[in-house]
Order: structure tokens, then C-alpha cells, then sequence
């Protein structure tokens, strides 16, 4: 199963990266940085399944999880 990661970018302050694999995370750096690369994530998917997890804006705990089935429905769910 694929994982995207969306986190506070460590190179740019106040970016956020969508992290899909090394040399693979466009940053984000608009006042809605966060929501945006969450967005994209999520459109990376294309009709496949996986998950997207979404940290904290510290970057250290996943805040929560959002649960890609394929269809084009994401729901969010509390990752453990």
C-alpha cells in the first residue's frame, strides 16, 4: 500500500511537503501550505488505494490519517 506523508518542510520555514519518496516532495509555502499539500496528496492517488498521513506541526506525531479507497472518497480516520 502507497503512503504519502504531508509534514512541515525542514528546508523552507513554514512550507509544507507532500513526501512520497526521496527527491519526490513538492514543498508548499501559501498562507494555506498545509491544506494544499494535503489536497495533493490525495489527488496522487489517482483511483488507487493507500493512505495520506498528516503530522503535526511540529512534525514529530501524525495527527491523523486519511484513507484513500479508490473512488475518490477519503475518509479521515485516528491512525494508531
Amino acid at each position: 500500500m502507497k503512503v504519502i506523508d504531508v509534514r512541515p518542510s525542514r528546508k523552507f520555514r513554514g512550507a509544507w511537503v507532500a513526501f512520497k519518496a526521496p527527491g519526490v516532495e513538492p514543498a508548499f509555502a501559501t498562507p494555506d501550505a498545509k491544506r494544499k499539500a494535503i489536497d495533493y496528496a490525495c489527488e496522487r492517488f489517482g483511483g488507487h488505494a493507500g493512505e495520506v498521513h498528516v503530522y503535526n506541526d511540529d512534525g514529530s506525531t501524525i495527527e491523523r490519517c486519511i484513507v484513500i479507497d479508490g473512488r475518490g472518497q477519503y475518509p479521515q480516520v485516528a491512525c494508531d
